[in-house]
């Protein structure tokens, strides 16, 4: 009874993972690939007692099908080897990007100005601007001037994209519909460059496919050399952030 149980746990795992590869089809399917990594550990796990039983040849199976999904995931993992700093080029200028989740209702947000203040960045993107942080954001508008807060409809998941350098000339940040992104053609020393910061819905039941339409013709308005920022409240590998990536032909940066 037992082996019974375990196996038919081990088999529902394993068709969720395998309906979390179909996000393409429905997003519903698409919410199961961001447990990929549980439901391959799950199934991993309830699949080695049964190697000893009469369901041998199935838990193989899905003990093989859970290393290979888990594998998918390897390239979004934080890279735990410590690599050396690379020194800045002497004969170039860089320039900075910090992107954050404020949190709505962050209890500390003078950390926040801080870690701003130590780190120094040409750019901030942001997420979950609220009315608070609204006003906090104020403190520092002597040293980031050029600034857009895009509202979000219920006032608290807002964008925002601050910039200590000015918009290229003859451009205007825009917000596009419901607070969801911010774009803005900024002026690296002559350079223009879009910038946008991105804050998506939570993936189905909620909005975050419909969403992503919602935002496809800006998203693909995006120059050749832009960089978009944000949290997208959805894995690297998920069906929603591939949609991104080709609605703006952009690139996605690895962990």
């Amino acid at each position: 009874m037992m082996a019974q149980l375990t196996f038919l746990a081990m088999t529902a795992f394993s068709a969720a993972l395998l309906a979390g590869f179909f996000g393409a089809l429905h997003p519903a399917f698409d919410s199961f690939s961001h447990f990929r990594m549980h439901l391959s550990v799950l199934t991993a796990l309830l699949a080695l007692p049964l190697l000893a039983g009469s369901y041998r040849l199935q838990a193989v199976a899905a003990l093989v099908f859970a290393i290979v999904c888990l594998a998918t995931t390897t390239s979004a993992l934080p890279r735990l080897s410590t690599q050396q700093a690379v020194a800045k080029p002497a004969d170039r200028i860089v320039y900075s990007l910090l992107q954050m989740n404020l949190r709505f209702n962050n209890p500390t947000p003078k950390k926040v100005l801080s870690l701003i203040g130590r780190t120094n960045p040409d750019v901030i993107t942001l997420d979950e601007v609220s009315g608070m942080w609204a006003k906090e954001l104020g403190y520092i508008a002597g040293a980031y001037p050029y600034r857009i807060l895009c509202d979000y409809p219920n006032g608290i998941f807002g964008v925002g994209l601050l910039s200590r350098r000015p918009f290229a000339a003859g451009t205007a940040p825009r917000c596009e519909p419901r607070g969801a992104m911010a774009t803005a053609t900024i002026d690296f020393n002559g350079v223009p460059v879009d910038v946008a910061a991105i804050h998506l819905s939570w993936p189905w039941p909620m909005e975050q496919s419909w969403q992503i339409g919602e935002l496809a013709e800006p998203l693909a308005a995006l120059g050749e050399t832009a960089i978009m920022a944000g949290d997208c409240n959805a894995v690297p590998w998920s069906a929603a952030v591939r949609r991104v990536v080709r609605l703006s032909g952009m690139t996605l940066m690895p962990s």
